[in-house]
């Protein structure tokens, strides 16, 4: 009988290791944040200080395990965050006292030091500042953004508080191991300068520093010793030798760094296990995998230490790994190199085939352009045949533009990965701040044919522009709307840059800084201006539905005058109760985005450059510029229910359309006119990355000819200058069949929104949204 694979084997025991690794005693975990906060303060700690302590803490005392079958040691941190010194029952405090030694005054010590923690509380990415985007004091300062009744926002939503989302360098970790990082800094603490203004910051972050080093360090030697312990007591020479890998292993690579590939797989889930322990389990991505694992691979290759086969199983076995505990765990393939050169190597090529063989939903992009090898890309487009939506594609001839065009050196920009979703960053370089805030251009236009205000609730959101009675022509409505956007989008701004300031005073982020230049060089904290890039990304929703609304008011409106502005306006304030004669006409007799049709395309484009103009004059505190993702994720839903009916014949309330997709269904002449429209867009301006899913019905990629129509199609794509493509293969009727049926047929992986989901885990209005996509035919 064939072994079962690999991959399947240890996704198979997911329970018994989330058991081990889980096995918290509830009535210590909740306090292990507490505890280290209050050591801190009872020392006389900084903030950042406490913050690495707090780590520190959580590596020393978090049970760990070694998995059985796995040669991968590490299991998430999971301190139990709900409760604390405040909450906890009589018996729970007795056990507390008894094992942190504390008596009554300690005890009370330690519950003043966590209510004095100046309005933070612990969130699911960790502390987080409890008033971030809800409404200043004043009309203006809150107007048309988070709302504090119902949390249903309107117009924008701004946060400017950053936690995961990010990139690490975790190469620098290979390369030199967190001893080799404690002597960077020491060599800063030993050169310091007492009269120097930023003296007691820079120290104050460099004793941070150390400990988040020697966190690192405890975390390799602690898995080291368990798998010594159990390397000891097994009874086969087998899972002798697996625990002895694993200890030789851990021991060694976070400390001095990667000898061989296995050590640089295991280095990587390691350090990826300590900085998710600082911010949380969401977003923390990965990276360039290829770029920083080859050289490890082609030495070990070279060496006759590895097969091609070995390293692929390793490559399973990382993403079995990844896949227990959240999938939006970022992994980036291909691109070019700082010189411009296609960094496509055969490690590329192994990690996908690794993603094919343990077939769940993964999150992996590849970064190609016109040079990229046509076998890369075939490949690609076989596990995108497959289903799920993977990988995502981006295409470098449109980001390394937008990135470099706002101060990032080429050779960073050639260095790009996203992050999340979509979100663009650079490697152990930046804090992107990403989807710091959310900006919906469809209410703006509604605000604008409305005089500011919402016509729903009558709550003057934006300045007084005029109705849209009052406009004579389609350019008066156009800086109505213009008025709207520059209004609300700076009031979006200043929460996002008071996010900032809360965040740098309050929230640092001392292990992501350790591992993010020039944080150490400049002494200061990611939060605080450490980082050599610094900025805000800026989601832009509603291009489409904004579009089509413009043009369906050029059109009917002002050119062939068959809409009173008064009856759009009452067939608006409706939702067309009473108007079905001009929804239909809305619907019919105006051209949609998603078409081909260069008017309503270049509408669009106006849409969105005007806000890229817009952003591009914002900066934050710390300097730092406004990149725009041109991306809703699941808020194009969330906000659509606080949008009225539309003058594209949308009904208040539906979701609008995807980032740059589409409205849904009204992409009807097929995928090569969906691609022209797209292709109209400014994808080269988008430096946070914009981003469209096309839905394709499964004949048309079935079999090889199938397989080389999609190639084409993305060869295609990257050469008419489109950012980002996220390709779902699926049938209308095959998605219903999964809703009548959901426990044998509901299996099916579909790309959602940014992210891939098996379909029957996705909630029914959802469901409904990807169901009304358009899925494309021969």
């Amino acid at each position: 009988m064939k072994p079962e694979p690999l991959s399947k084997r240890l996704i198979g025991i997911r329970a018994s290791a989330m058991e081990g690794n889980g096995a918290w005693n509830p009535e210590i975990n909740p306090c292990i944040c507490d505890v280290a906060l209050w050591k801190g303060s009872r020392q006389g700690q900084s903030r950042v200080q406490r913050r690495a302590a707090f780590l520190l803490e959580l590596v020393n005392l978090v049970p760990m395990r070694i998995g059985a079958d796995w040669r991968l040691a590490g299991e998430h941190l999971r301190p139990q965050k709900a409760a604390g010194v405040s909450t906890l029952s009589a018996e729970q405090v007795v056990e507390l006292k008894k094992v942190f030694g504390l008596d009554d005054d300690l005890y009370a010590d330690l519950g003043q030091t966590v209510r004095e923690w100046n309005g933070k509380t612990w969130g699911p990415g960790g502390f987080t500042d409890v008033d971030i985007g809800e409404q200043l004091p004043g009309a203006d300062r809150g107007r048309g953004g988070w709302s504090t009744n119902d949390h249903e926002s309107k117009v924008y939503w701004g946060n400017g508080w950053m936690e995961n989302h990010s990139l690490r360098d975790y190469a620098k970790v290979l390369r030199m191991g967190f001893d080799g990082i404690r002597s960077e800094v020491e060599a800063k603490l030993a050169a310091l300068d007492l009269a120097d203004p930023e003296c007691p910051q820079r120290d104050s972050f460099w004793q941070a520093a150390l400990s988040i080093c020697q966190a690192g360090i405890r975390l390799g030697e602690r898995y080291a010793e368990i798998a010594r312990c159990e390397a000891a007591v097994a009874t086969s020479s087998t899972e002798r030798g697996r625990l002895q890998a694993i200890a030789d292993r851990c021991a060694h690579v976070l400390s001095h760094g990667a000898r061989t590939f296995a050590d640089a797989v295991q280095g990587v889930w390691l350090c990826h296990i300590l900085t998710c322990g600082e911010d949380g389990i969401n977003a923390n991505s990965i990276g360039r995998l290829d770029q920083i694992l080859f050289p490890y691979y082609a030495a070990d290759l070279a060496a006759g230490r590895l097969t091609r086969d070995e390293a692929r199983e390793w490559m399973e076995e990382l993403a079995c790994k990844l896949y227990l505990d959240y999938d939006v765990q970022a992994i980036t393939l291909g691109g070019v190199d700082a010189e411009g050169k296609s960094a496509v190597n055969d490690l590329s090529y192994v990690i996908l085939e690794a993603t094919r063989n343990v077939d769940f939903i993964r999150d992996i992009s590849i970064r190609i352009d016109r040079n990229t090898p046509v076998e890369f890309l075939e490949l690609s487009a076989e596990l995108i045949v497959a289903g799920g939506g993977i990988p995502f594609i981006f295409n470098d001839e449109c980001f390394i533009p937008a990135l470099t065009d706002r101060g990032i050196s080429l050779a960073d920009a050639r260095d790009y990965a996203p992050i999340g979703c979509i979100e663009l960053t650079i490697p152990g370089k930046a804090n992107p701040h990403a989807v710091s805030g959310w900006f919906n251009a469809a209410k703006c236009l509604e605000l604008a044919l409305f005089d500011g205000k919402d016509p729903r609730t009558g709550e003057q959101y934006g300045p007084n522009t005029g109705l849209l009675s009052s406009f004579d022509d389609f350019e008066a409505l156009w800086r109505a709307y213009a008025a709207q956007v520059d209004f609300l989008a700076r009031h979006m701004v200043y929460h996002c840059n008071r996010g900032e300031l809360s965040q740098r005073e309050r929230g640092p982020l001392p292990c992501w800084s350790v591992l993010t230049d020039d944080c150490i060089a400049r002494g200061r904290d990611i939060t605080n201006g450490g980082a050599l890039y610094n900025y805000h990304s800026i989601c832009l929703m509603g291009t489409a539905n904004a579009a089509d609304s413009l043009m369906a008011v050029k059109k009917l409106v002002f050119e062939e005058k068959r809409l009173n502005p008064a009856e759009l306006l009452a067939a608006l304030h409706s939702n067309f109760d009473g108007h079905e004669e001009v929804r239909q006409m809305l619907l019919t007799k105006a051209p949609k985005y998603g078409n081909d049709v260069a008017e309503v395309d270049l509408i669009a484009r106006r849409v969105d450059d005007h806000f890229i103009d817009l952003m591009d004059t914002m900066r934050s505190p710390l300097g730092g510029r406004y990149h725009v993702h041109l991306f809703s994720f699941l808020c194009n839903i969330h906000f659509g229910k606080a949008l009225g009916a539309t003058p594209d014949g949308r009904l208040a309330g539906e979701p609008i359309a995807y980032s740059l997709s589409a409205q849904q269904g009204r992409d009807e002449q097929g995928v090569t006119a969906m691609l022209n429209s797209l292709a109209r867009l400014p994808h080269h301006r988008a430096a946070g990355a914009s981003a469209a899913i096309i839905d394709l019905d499964p004949k048309l990629v079935e079999g090889e000819a199938g397989r080389q129509r999609l190639v084409a199609l993305i060869r295609a794509a990257v050469g008419m200058g489109i950012g980002q493509l996220q390709w779902n293969v699926v049938t209308e009727e095959r998605l219903r069949q999964a809703q009548r049926d959901p426990e044998r047929y509901g299996n099916i992986p579909v790309r959602v929104a940014g992210f891939s989901q098996m379909f029957k885990l996705v909630e029914p209005q959802l469901q409904e949204h990807i169901i009304a996509r358009t899925k494309h035919k021969v």
